[in-house]
């Protein structure tokens, strides 16, 4: 009678001999993929989903350095690179990872290293071509219709200044800010060493500006009536409260004047270029600004110089009293009010010292 094909035989070694235990080993672990292998990662970071194998990663991160390694994923989003500890060779990435993050004062920072490094080039490749065609240096190196500024500049407030304290024009440091961060892209470089800038994704700014900055990133080629909307529907003097349509009226006036700019200064054949060049581009983000810090700054210096107007008549008043020795009520409780024509003269002097303080004399 035969035993139960289940049962273990006495007295015999049942095991597989050691050469079949180890093929068989080798063979699971060639279908292993390689991070299950030599990882000794920590539980807080993942692997990646196992249907993307190593090649598919490796072929992505190498197509460009400032992508996603999940770039050949999904086309439709924009997704956040995995910090640079973590290699594509282990295809990990963080389980909390977070948002590549920076201070305002470092993203300005390295807003003028980019423009700096990329000016520079462009004049060395100047002279470059000069040396090696001498007979073309004294004819114009551009024509009108490339925009040189372009192939250097991303900020739309580069060229603006910041005061020295005290600001002439009210809150002008912070507005000057808001406007470099109006950008065509992100710089490409950066004063923080293995620091590099997403170029698919806006870094998250932290630091104390982080609530009242915020990055603006524009098309390099924007058509005017999309540059209209950004400056008027962008954060300048947003705690001023301006006027809605008196921000959408100084918006379409400086564009429409860059745009006249632009055709009266072209000298070739297409004097009405699609798009406006970069630099008439900024002249229309500094007329926006100015106009609107000389509003902002004419509407906080009448309330200040109105409220001391009336702190002058009540002090007067009180004087008249005294000298007639009139025993009435106390003036403390009764409120001071300006006739029609001492808040039009009042508005009118103020305006005028802030426009001249801002260059705009009527």
């Amino acid at each position: 009678m035969f035993g139960s094909p289940f049962a273990r035989s006495t007295g015999q070694n049942s095991s597989a001999p050691s050469h079949f235990k180890d093929s068989a080993r080798n063979a699971i672990y060639q279908q292993l993929p390689p991070s299950v292998i030599t990882s000794t990662s920590a539980s807080s970071i993942r692997s990646a989903p196992s249907q993307y194998n190593k090649q598919q990663y490796q072929s992505s991160y190498r197509s460009s350095s400032s992508s996603s390694i999940f770039s050949s994923i999904s086309g439709k989003r924009s997704v956040r690179s995995a910090p640079s500890i973590y290699s594509s060779s282990t295809a990990t990435i963080p389980e909390d990872s977070e948002p590549i993050s920076t201070t305002v004062e470092q993203l300005v920072n390295d807003i003028v290293l980019h423009e700096n490094y990329f000016l520079d080039q462009k004049t060395q490749q100047q002279q470059q071509q000069q040396q090696q065609l001498p007979h073309l240096a004294q004819r114009r190196p551009f024509s009108d219709d490339l925009d040189t500024e372009e192939l250097y500049k991303i900020s739309l407030g580069s060229d603006l200044q910041y005061q020295n304290a005290p600001e002439s024009l009210i809150d002008w440091n912070l507005n000057v800010t808001r406007c470099k961060l109006i950008l065509t892209q992100l710089p490409m470089i950066s004063s923080t060493p293995d620091f590099q800038y997403n170029q698919n994704s806006l870094p998250q700014l932290i630091g104390d500006l982080a609530s009242l900055c915020h990055i603006v990133l524009i098309q390099p080629h924007i058509t005017d009536k999309e540059l209209i909307y950004t400056l008027f529907s962008s954060d300048l003097y947003s705690e001023h409260n301006l006027d809605y349509s008196f921000k959408k009226s100084v918006a379409e006036i400086s564009v429409k004047q860059s745009r006249l700019l632009q055709i009266n200064s072209s000298t070739g054949i297409n004097q009405q270029q699609t798009f406006l060049k970069f630099k008439f581009k900024e002249i229309a983000i500094r007329n926006y600004l100015i106009n609107l810090a000389a509003a902002a700054t004419t509407a906080h210096e009448y309330k200040l110089k109105s409220d001391l107007f009336k702190k002058q008549l009540k002090l007067q008043q009180q004087q008249l009293n005294i000298q007639d020795d009139m025993h009435l009520q106390p003036m403390e409780n009764k409120k001071i009010k300006l006739s029609k024509e001492d808040k039009k003269r009042l508005w009118e002097q103020v305006r005028s010292d802030v426009f001249k303080r801002a260059g705009l004399e009527e």
